[in-house]
């Protein structure tokens, strides 16, 4: 190895005023280096559901017009609404419209290409029931892979989504192999909702105890984004929709890119804070915004776990530190560390310790070190977008024209927050579903989709 990830913690000011009571500051802790080094193996877990919904053939814009065309698609109005009404198609045509799991059987074949040697992968189906269609293997028997894509076609699970049975036997198969300097890491694919969402839950918490990152893909409109993107955030894993399924395979190699260069393993940022000095939350900023979970705190002290490390993909926490008034002065807020795993011997190695130091003064409290207002400047875009979405959902399921008028303006404002941003497609999407929703139509859940997952991904200004 010949370089190690590097750690930096900023404050968004190095004052806090007095006689004021408590203060709000923000920490940015970033972590990012080790381009030089040497990518580890990989023991990776695709977890596919093949359940009917991943059958239906789809047609897209192109072959869709070429049907109204034909003259097998006809546009109706019911209700005054504009709907399409769908005559007999020919057998043939029918044949030769894409369905969801032939585009993922090309991407598993393509997955097959990019395996190496030293690398391990496992394959489990799931429906109604789960099926491992390939248990352990090393990376140069890649082959498997191609003969399992091809053998989906004949795979029967049933008609539901069961995202626990598949994840409870892909976690399972994970474990057969040691940890040491794999990076374990498991790819979770779905286009529909699933039941017991808290056995998920579950198994993404043991997932995440062991050093396992789930990387969630929703395909289409009808998966449960409230469930994949949480799994994702939990464990440190990344979060795709994948609105058309041509893009099944850019995901997939997407994904396995960054999953075949993690060179560090169980990254930790470790923080002391002082007495006076309280950890109320915490965002990931970068590679994508979202949730962050900081574990327990134990005696003024926390373990930020970060987990498996690319660093093609510096890593960023927005952390919101409650500072309790006190003398003037300056004092001592934090101890930060951060530590790894050595590839080369399996030890805890960590970075020189920082300590962060804040002064108490007269002078009221400003955002100053603009690396620092950026993040909070995207993180706060963010939220306003997510929750608008989220309101604007609730309202249009209550029909409560009150809450619609509401999350209507919160659309507009989440639309305004995107134009700061420099996010002018975002902005016009946001106001595409605020026109919606005072229109009492419904949201287009295609875009909503989209806003969830493009809104974690906004770019700095």
């Amino acid at each position: 190895m010949t370089s190690a990830p590097s750690l930096s913690f900023k404050l968004s000011s190095a004052t806090a005023p007095i006689g004021a009571g408590p203060s709000l500051l923000y920490g940015l802790v970033q972590v990012e280096g080790a381009a030089a080094s040497e990518p580890l193996p990989s023991n990776l877990g695709f977890v596919l559901d093949t359940s009917e919904s991943m059958r239906i053939r789809l047609a897209s814009e192109a072959q869709f017009s070429e049907l109204v065309k034909a003259g097998y698609a006809q546009e109706v109005l019911t209700d005054g609404i504009p709907a399409y009404q769908i005559s007999a198609i020919p057998g043939e045509l029918v044949a030769g419209l894409p369905r969801r799991i032939d585009f993922l059987a090309d991407a598993l074949r393509s997955a097959g290409e990019m395996l190496r040697k030293g690398d391990y992968f496992s394959l489990v189906a799931f429906a109604s029931q789960a099926a491992c269609l390939i248990e352990q293997a090393p990376g140069d028997e890649h082959e498997r892979l191609r003969l399992a894509a091809a053998n989906l076609e004949d795979l029967r699970l049933g008609d539901s989504t069961q995202i626990h049975k598949g994840l409870a036997l892909a976690l399972e198969e994970a474990r057969r192999l040691p940890g040491g300097s794999l990076a374990t890491r498991l790819i979770l694919l779905t286009d529909g909702h699933t039941q017991s969402v808290k056995r998920v839950y579950e198994l993404a918490e043991q997932a995440k105890q062991a050093g396992i990152k789930i990387t969630t893909m929703g395909i289409g409109s009808e998966f449960n984004e409230e469930l994949l993107i949480p799994l994702a955030d939990l464990t440190g894993g990344k979060a795709y929709f994948i609105e058309t399924p041509e893009k099944i395979g850019e995901a997939f190699r997407q994904e396995l890119g960054s999953a075949l260069r993690i060179s560090y393993r169980n990254l930790e940022v470790k923080i002391l804070l002082a007495k006076g000095v309280s950890l109320r939350r915490a965002y990931r900023v970068l590679p994508d915004m979202g949730e962050f979970d900081t574990g327990p705190c134990r005696d003024q002290s926390y373990a930020l776990l970060l987990g498996d490390y690319d660093p093609s993909h510096p890593v960023g926490l927005l952390l919101e530190i409650v500072v309790e008034d006190g003398s003037p002065g300056k004092s001592r807020l934090a101890q930060v560390v951060l530590q790894w795993d050595n590839p080369e011997d399996g030890d805890r190695r960590q970075s020189p310790r920082y300590d962060i130091e804040i002064e108490r003064s007269a002078v009221g409290i400003e955002v100053k070190d603009q690396a620092v207002k950026q993040a909070v400047d995207r993180l706060s875009a963010y939220i306003t977008g997510k929750q608008a979405l989220e309101e604007a959902g609730s309202a249009r399921a209550k029909e409560d024209a009150q809450a619609r008028d509401a999350a209507t303006v919160r659309l507009r404002q989440a639309a305004t927050r995107m134009l700061d941003m420099g996010e002018q497609g975002l902005a016009d999407m946001f106001l595409e579903q605020a026109e919606r929703l005072e229109q009492n139509a419904e949201l287009d859940q295609n875009a909503a989709k989209s806003l969830r997952y493009n809104t974690r991904r906004l770019s700095p200004s």
